[in-house]
């Protein structure tokens, strides 16, 4: 039998945002878990406009904005929440296809 991590959601409520949201992506450290989306071209644009005043802002309002639930200490706390924001690119689930000059 699995620990129960601080924050852990139901697997019916991982299904109901499967089906709202497409991919949901589990976030583990030390005993607790938040769940997130991918990032959307709207969640994508609010950030950009957030980069002029303070490049930090862009990650963590891509957080907010992809942030499905979870322990709100991943999110608060700088130490977890630094962790996290490394993974913000690999959240955009980008394909990358190949381009050259014609």
């Amino acid at each position: 039998m699995s620990k129960q991590l601080i924050g852990q959601v139901s697997q019916e409520q991982i299904d109901a945002w499967k089906k709202e949201h497409g991919k949901v992506f589990a976030y583990k450290i030390e005993g607790r878990v938040c769940y997130l989306r991918t990032v959307s071209r709207d969640v994508y644009s609010l950030a950009a406009t957030k980069v002029s005043s303070s490049p930090a802002k862009f990650n963590e309002t891509v957080i907010n904005g992809i942030w499905l639930g979870g322990d709100e200490a991943i999110r608060k706390e700088d130490r977890y929440y630094f962790g996290l924001s490394d993974f913000v690119e690999e959240l955009m689930n980008k394909k990358k296809g190949e381009l050259g000059e014609l």
